[in-house]
C-alpha cells in the first residue's frame, strides 16, 4: 500500500483585514514577531491594491447612509463599544503586551484609557454646534453649519496602537465620517479586535474597515488613493512629510502628529526632588517609545550634580524584562529596526564626544528579545546629531545650564515642537518662558496631564492639527455657510 503523505497545517494564526464587516484575506502574509522573545507568533495579511480599493469603496458606500444618522445614535454605539472594551480589557491588554512589548500593567492602562477616550468623544460630539450670527439683514439669515469631512484614512503607530487609534476613529465616526484604519505592521491585532468589537456594538458594515500591512506597500497605496478626504497620521516626521506631499495632489486635509524631542528645563528653585520619580518614569515609559516623553533635561548648574546623581539612582532601579513579567518596568523595544536605530544613535553621539553615564548597550539577559538598557547621556552639545534628532528609545540627555536664555534657545533648537516641560517655583518666569517655548503642549511643575478635554498636537515639524478635545472633533468636519433668503 502506498504511504499517504501527511500535510501539517501552518500552526500560526493569520490575521486578515476587516472590510465591510467581514474578515478578508489577501494573497500574501507577513510574520508578526513577539518583541519579548524575537519569536514569530502569528501572521497578518499584507494588503495590496485590490484590498485597498475594496476597503475604500466600502467606506465610500457606507458614508452615504452613515452621515445621515443622528449624532445621538452614533454616540450610543460608541458608548456600547467603550463598554465592550472594558469588558474585554484583560484580553486586549494581553494582546498589546505581546505585539507591542508593553509591560502588562501599562498595557491594561492603555486599554482603560482607550475606553475613556471613546466615551469622551461620544459625548463631546453631542456638543458640537454651528452658528447663526446676528447680522440684521432684512429677510435673510446666514447659517454656518458643520458637516462630516467624508472618508477618513487613519494610520497609526506601534507604540500606543489602541489609544492613538481611538483618537482618530471615535471622533471621525461620531461626526458621521467612515474610516479605513491602517495599524502599524507590527501591531495589527489590537486594531482588528477593536473593529470587531465595534461591529458587535452595532456599527454598520463599512463604517470602520481595517487594512493590515506595511507603510511602503499598504500605507502608500492608501495615501495615494483619490477617495479619502482626510488622512489622520501619527508617526515619524519623515513619513509624515510624505503623507502631506501625497495628499497635496488632492488638496486633501491631513491631521498629523509627528516626531518630538521634548525638553525639560529644571530651575534651581524647582521642587524637583519630589517630582523626580515621575520624571524618571515619564522619560523611560514604554521603553522611551513615545514622542512627548522628556528626552532632554536642561538643569541649572547649581543643582546639576545632585539632580544627575538622584536621577541615575532611580533609573538604575528600573527593571528591564519581558512584557509579561509583572515586575517589569521597561519591556523590550518593539522591533529590530528601532532597536538597531537607537544603538546607532548612541554610538554616533559617543563618536561626537558624548559620554555614556549609564546604559548605552543592549541587555543580553533575555536572548532573542529587543532589550536595551535605560541610558543617560552627558556632555552632549547642541551641535551633536542626537541633540536635534528624535530618540525613540530609552535614552535621556542631561545637560547643565548657567544662562536661562541659552537653555530656552537650546530647547527650541530642533525641528520639533511637540511638548516641553518647565520646573520652577517662580510662576511669573513660568508664564514668560511658556510664551517663548515652541511647543504645542507645555507642562509646568507636573508630569504629565493628558486630559481628553485638552487639545494635543505639535508646532513646526511635529505636525499639523490637533487631537482630543472639541478641537480634535472639529478636525473631522467641514464648515459650510448657507445664505438663506426669504
Amino acid at each position: 500500500m502506498q504511504a499517504i503523505e501527511t500535510i501539517h497545517p501552518d500552526p500560526l494564526t493569520t490575521h486578515a483585514c476587516w472590510i465591510d464587516g467581514c474578515s478578508v484575506s489577501g494573497v500574501e502574509d507577513y510574520p508578526l514577531v513577539d518583541p519579548s522573545t524575537g519569536d514569530i507568533f502569528a501572521k497578518a495579511t499584507l494588503a495590496g491594491e485590490d484590498l485597498v480599493d475594496s476597503a475604500l469603496a466600502s467606506a465610500q458606500r457606507s458614508y452615504r447612509t452613515w452621515r445621515t444618522t443622528s449624532t445621538s445614535f452614533r454616540a450610543a454605539i460608541l458608548g456600547k463599544l467603550a463598554a465592550l472594551v472594558r469588558e474585554d480589557a484583560q484580553s486586549l491588554a494581553a494582546t498589546l503586551s505581546q505585539e507591542v512589548g508593553k509591560p502588562i500593567t501599562a498595557a491594561h492602562a492603555e486599554v482603560m484609557s482607550a475606553a475613556q477616550l471613546i466615551d469622551y468623544f461620544a459625548q463631546e460630539t453631542l456638543r458640537i454646534t454651528g452658528q447663526i450670527p446676528y447680522l440684521g439683514y432684512a429677510r435673510e439669515q446666514v447659517m454656518i453649519v458643520r458637516e462630516p469631512v467624508g472618508v477618513v484614512v487613519a494610520i497609526n503607530p506601534y507604540n500606543y496602537p489602541l489609544s492613538t487609534l481611538v483618537c482618530k476613529v471615535a471622533p471621525a465616526v461620531a461626526v458621521g465620517c467612515t474610516v479605513v484604519a491602517k495599524p502599524d505592521e507590527h501591531t495589527p491585532i489590537s486594531t482588528l479586535k477593536l473593529a470587531q468589537m465595534a461591529s458587535a456594538a452595532g456599527l454598520p458594515p463599512g463604517v470602520l474597515n481595517v487594512l493590515t500591512g506595511d507603510g511602503p506597500t499598504t500605507g502608500r497605496l492608501l495615501v495615494a488613493h483619490p477617495t479619502p478626504r482626510l488622512v489622520a497620521f501619527t508617526g515619524s516626521t519623515e513619513v509624515g512629510k510624505e503623507v502631506h506631499s501625497a495628499s497635496a495632489k488632492y488638496v486633501r486635509k491631513v491631521v498629523s502628529e509627528l516626531g518630538g524631542h521634548c525638553p525639560a528645563i529644571v530651575c534651581a528653585d524647582a521642587p524637583w526632588p519630589g517630582l523626580l520619580p515621575a520624571m524618571v518614569a515619564q522619560s523611560f515609559k514604554n521603553c522611551g517609545q513615545y514622542c512627548y516623553r522628556i528626552s532632554r533635561f536642561y538643569v541649572d548648574e547649581q543643582i546639576y550634580t545632585d539632580f544627575l546623581d538622584q536621577f541615575t539612582k532611580l533609573t538604575l532601579a528600573l527593571q528591564v524584562g519581558p512584557a509579561f513579567d509583572p515586575n517589569t518596568d521597561l519591556g523590550p523595544m518593539n522591533n529590530r529596526e528601532v532597536y538597531s536605530k537607537v544603538q546607532s544613535q548612541v554610538a554616533t553621539a559617543v563618536g561626537e564626544g558624548a559620554h555614556v553615564h549609564i546604559g548605552g548597550a543592549p541587555l543580553e539577559k533575555y536572548p532573542g528579545g529587543f532589550y536595551y538598557l535605560p541610558t543617560i547621556l552627558t556632555n552632549v552639545t547642541a551641535e551633536m546629531k542626537i541633540a536635534r534628532q528624535e530618540v525613540f528609545g530609552p535614552v535621556v540627555i542631561i545637560t547643565a545650564f548657567s544662562d536661562p536664555d541659552s537653555a530656552i534657545q537650546e530647547a527650541n533648537d530642533t525641528p520639533y515642537g511637540l511638548g516641553a516641560y518647565l520646573f520652577t517655583a517662580d510662576l511669573g518666569r513660568a508664564l514668560e518662558w511658556s510664551a517663548s517655548l515652541e511647543a504645542g503642549s507645555i507642562w509646568v511643575n507636573a508630569i504629565h496631564q493628558a486630559y481628553p478635554e485638552a487639545p494635543f498636537g505639535g508646532m513646526k515639524e511635529s505636525g499639523l492639527g490637533r487631537e482630543k478635545s472639541r478641537f480634535g472633533v472639529e478636525e473631522y468636519t467641514e464648515l459650510k455657510t448657507i445664505y438663506f433668503s426669504y
